[in-house]
């Protein structure tokens, strides 16, 4: 409900945006669920392990089986006499007809063969939440994407009119003999770095934007009116740390996944070693022939038995019990498993919050740096307005800005996709997701 309800704050964010609205993070991970190839194959093994439960308590129910044989008898008798051998000779259909009821009162294998469904279906359960939290962090780092190499698109051109004019301004002094040869070439030089950041700015975000479309089919022209969230957008305390390692460890996905291959093994165990075990069955069975042996020719019978049957293993060559060793060291490998991946994600869930943390101390002190260096680009316009500075000095301005531009993006990224990587251990169903994309896309709009 709290799913739903968070969901329907998107909805309500939307049309308060009015009709032309970009589109939110809503609308891109929906597209991204509707295509992404990973989703639907971890979707198809789900229903796939699904089917475990059917088929393994199958073995517990009834099993109804009909036999009919119907064949054409030609047969010859010879017998000695006294008077000499005797021969007859029998035409006719030959026919059997039986129905046959079988349902297992002692069956320990199947029994723990039915738990081991039921857990293989809980696996696959899990790992399908687990590719569907994977999938939401990369369609935010996909938008994400997208944003940041705008930005460092519109940051470089912005440097181009004062570079340009730096060099030409140069040009002229070197022309008029009032300038150097070496001024002249260090400002074709800057000018060229200029169009080759800004070449690459633009290659980077055509490649962004490749992507972004390969995941989610949409046209990444509707995120013309969205921009790059602050960072302080989506800080995340310490009280979400508690709350979130607490998800991780208890119901992470990843978790509960290899929880449930331990489940599977240690059931397996218990099946191999059931194969001891003798089994009881009740058996009943109805038939009715005619013609089907020397003694019934020409004649039609029916018989009904009900009974039980036992069956108990005495020796089957050693197989059994190497089969139980198997399961057992099977079984205790996945439990190492298991402790191993708790150790892992918790190793990988303190360095990426530590990592988030300090990215995003770095990128507040980046943006005040950025701050710091629009402010000396103001002065130097005014300085320039005045006569008192000249293009060279804006020049260099504009690409001090910039390098503080693309410094702060690329923090801001950094930050972003860990985040987003640490809510990618727990499932879409944990209420961090949603407030964190809230947020998120609130803090895209202008």
């Amino acid at each position: 409900m709290r799913h739903r309800y968070v969901w329907g704050l998107f909805a309500v964010a939307g049309l308060m945006g009015g009709a032309t609205q970009a589109q939110d993070l809503r609308e891109v991970i929906a597209a991204a669920q509707a295509r992404d190839a990973v989703l639907q194959s971890a979707s198809a093994n789900r229903d796939a392990a699904q089917e475990n439960i059917a088929i393994t308590r199958s073995r517990l129910l009834p099993q109804l089986n009909y036999q009919d044989t119907r064949q054409q008898l030609h047969q010859t008798t010879t017998q000695s006499t006294s008077a000499g051998p005797q021969v007859r000779d029998f035409d006719g259909v030959s026919r059997s007809q039986q129905l046959s009821l079988r349902q297992g009162v002692v069956r320990p294998r199947d029994v723990a063969g039915y738990l081991a469904g039921q857990a293989q279906a809980e696996y696959g359960g899990y790992k399908y939440d687990s590719a569907l939290s994977d999938l939401w962090s990369r369609s935010v780092s996909a938008w994400l994407d997208v944003l940041g190499a705008r930005t460092m698109v519109q940051a470089y051109q912005q440097t181009l009119k004062a570079v340009s004019e730096a060099a030409k301004q140069e040009a002229k002094k070197f022309d008029r003999g009032d300038g150097t040869r070496d001024a002249r070439a260090e400002a074709q030089a800057q000018l060229a770095q200029a169009q080759a950041l800004l070449t690459e700015a633009k290659l980077a975000l055509a490649a962004r934007e490749r992507a972004y479309v390969l995941l989610t089919q949409l046209e990444p022209k509707q995120l013309d009116k969205r921009q790059l969230p602050h960072e302080i957008a989506t800080v995340l305390t310490e009280a979400n740390r508690e709350e979130l390692w607490a998800l991780v460890s208890s119901v992470g996905p990843e978790l509960l996944a290899a929880q449930s291959v331990e489940s599977v093994n240690r059931y397996r165990m218990h099946q191999a070693a059931s194969d001891h075990l003798p089994t009881l069955d009740v058996v009943a069975s109805a038939s009715r022939a005619q013609n089907d042996s020397t003694n019934t020719l020409g004649a039609t019978y029916g018989s009904r038995q009900v009974g039980v049957q036992l069956m108990v293993p005495l020796f089957s060559g050693g197989g059994v019990e190497a089969s139980r060793r198997q399961a057992v060291a099977t079984y205790q490998a996945s439990v190492a498993d298991r402790e191993s991946l708790l150790v892992k994600l918790e190793n990988q869930f303190s360095n990426d919050w530590a990592s988030q943390a300090g990215l995003l101390a770095r990128a507040q002190a980046a943006r005040s740096l950025w701050e710091a260096a629009k402010d000396q680009r103001r002065g130097v316009e005014l300085g320039l307005a005045r006569g008192l500075r000249n293009w060279g000095d804006l020049s260099n301005a504009e690409l001090s800005v910039a390098r503080r531009a693309s410094e702060l993006v690329t923090l801001q990224l950094s930050l972003f996709k860990t985040q987003a990587r640490l809510l990618s251990l727990v499932s879409v169903q944990a209420p961090l997701w949603d407030a964190w994309l809230v947020r998120m896309d609130v803090a895209s709009q202008p």
